[in-house]
């Protein structure tokens, strides 16, 4: 069969797709024009990633498609005479039984398969690697989510935390650092609470010591660990594990007490500023990345100087900014002071004006340093300092091996960007 690939949203996301491949025993991808079936992976976090989702419908029309993703729970079997183009609709938990479904598809059948997300982490076939050029690849920890934050839907799309066993995940990574990937990105919703379902305890830290016994030369990132979630056992394993970045993206979402509050995070801010400091001390050298939320509902000036203030104190390397988006079926959908779209976004060009100065000074103090880098096209390549995909470049000049290491010399630096020479 020939199958083509539609995956929006984030990197976990993505890494589902590559799941749900390795259940289909025999098939091609293809173009849209010449494919048999439509794989449309959708993503509902925010308005604009529903509306992305309902525009590729749109556009799809005359197509056979098939539903995954975070919006499945969205659709209902009444919604197949709405849209003649979807031919299928399945869930997270349904995963395994994709190949059935695509040849059911094919035959002209409507298939509804959507059920209530399981309480255990569904066992993967594997993983076929959807863009097998890449250095890195996305492997999935855990899904759902416990945290309630009020401004967010993933513990109504992606059902409670269920952490996936070790043994699998260090199979999977494994195989693919025999095929080659010379970067693993552990994603999950929250990667600091790995474990506490399954095992009743953190496990993040000895499931990169496993990780780190694998055979081979290859970096092992892990992205989303909140702070609370960051102690002495997990900064050890980060600093004996040799194949582990120095490097974590720590969700803060903002810098003013009262705001916290009001999202259901952490509020306590000093206690914040200590984790960062213990963090940069335990970890030398390590490159920290967060992200930001401006326009929640009640950020008066006040609270917004605070946010400004509190980008200043951290001294982040990276920083993404994101304007609140107002959720239906979220707590923070009906507290008042909502902020209009206007001011959303200067706050957010302000915030990231201000980091761009940071994060220049930051890239700078790197100049005339050799670092390890990966090689990921002619001329390009990342150090341990950048994340695929959300994080700047190294741009060099002289010849390396694509996707292999090469020691580079920084030799010019930017707001996003490093320059170096073998």
């Amino acid at each position: 069969m020939k199958i083509a690939i539609i995956s929006l949203g984030c990197a976990k996301n993505f890494a589902d797709m590559e799941g749900v491949l390795a259940n289909i025993s025999r098939f091609e991808l293809a173009s849209e024009e010449d494919a048999d079936v439509i794989l449309l992976n959708t993503c509902g976090f925010l308005k604009a990633a529903r509306d992305e989702v309902f525009q590729n419908i749109k556009r799809l029309r005359g197509k056979k498609v098939v539903i995954l993703g975070c919006l499945t729970g969205k659709f209902k079997e009444s919604d197949f005479a709405k849209y003649k183009q979807i031919f299928g609709v399945v869930s997270g938990a349904n995963y395994g039984k994709i190949e059935d479904v695509l040849r059911r598809v094919i035959r002209g059948e409507k298939v509804y398969m959507v059920s209530p997300e399981p309480s255990k982490f569904e066992h993967t076939a594997g993983k076929i690697l959807l863009m097998p050029s890449r250095t890195y690849a996305y492997v999935k920890i855990a899904e759902g989510c416990n945290n309630f934050c009020s401004y967010c839907l993933i513990p109504y799309l992606r059902g409670r935390y269920r952490s996936r066993p070790i043994n699998e995940i260090v199979e999977e990574v494994r195989e693919l650092v025999s095929c080659g990937i010379k970067e693993v990105v552990l994603v999950a919703q929250d990667c600091g609470f790995y474990g506490v379902d399954l095992y009743g305890e953190k496990r993040l830290a000895q499931l990169l010591e496993r990780l780190c016994e694998i055979k081979g030369d290859f970096w092992i990132r892990v992205l989303y660990v909140y702070p609370e979630r960051i102690d002495d056992e997990l900064l050890s394993a980060m600093t004996k594990g040799g194949k582990i970045c120095k490097y974590l993206d720590v969700p803060l979402q903002h810098g003013d007490r009262a705001i916290l509050k009001a999202m259901k995070r952490p509020s306590d801010i000093e206690n914040v500023y200590e984790k960062i400091c213990k963090i940069r001390k335990a970890v030398p050298g390590i490159t920290l990345r967060t992200s930001l939320i401006v326009g929640f509902p009640g950020e008066n000036v006040e609270a917004f100087k605070n946010l400004m203030k509190f980008v200043r104190k951290i001294d982040f390397d990276h920083v993404g900014v994101f304007e609140y988006s107002r959720e239906k079926g979220t707590p923070a959908y009906e507290l008042k002071g909502q902020i209009g779209k206007t001011e959303k976004r200067l706050r957010k060009e302000q915030v990231m004006l201000l980091q761009q100065g940071i994060s220049r000074r930051r890239n700078e103090a790197l100049v005339g340093a050799e670092v390890k880098v990966l090689i990921e096209s002619d001329g390009v390549g990342r150090s341990e300092r950048f994340a695929p995909e959300v994080d700047g470049e190294i741009h060099i000049s002289g010849r390396a091996k694509v996707g292999e290491f090469a020691m580079v010399k920084i030799i010019g630096a930017g707001e996003y960007d490093l320059e170096g020479e073998l």
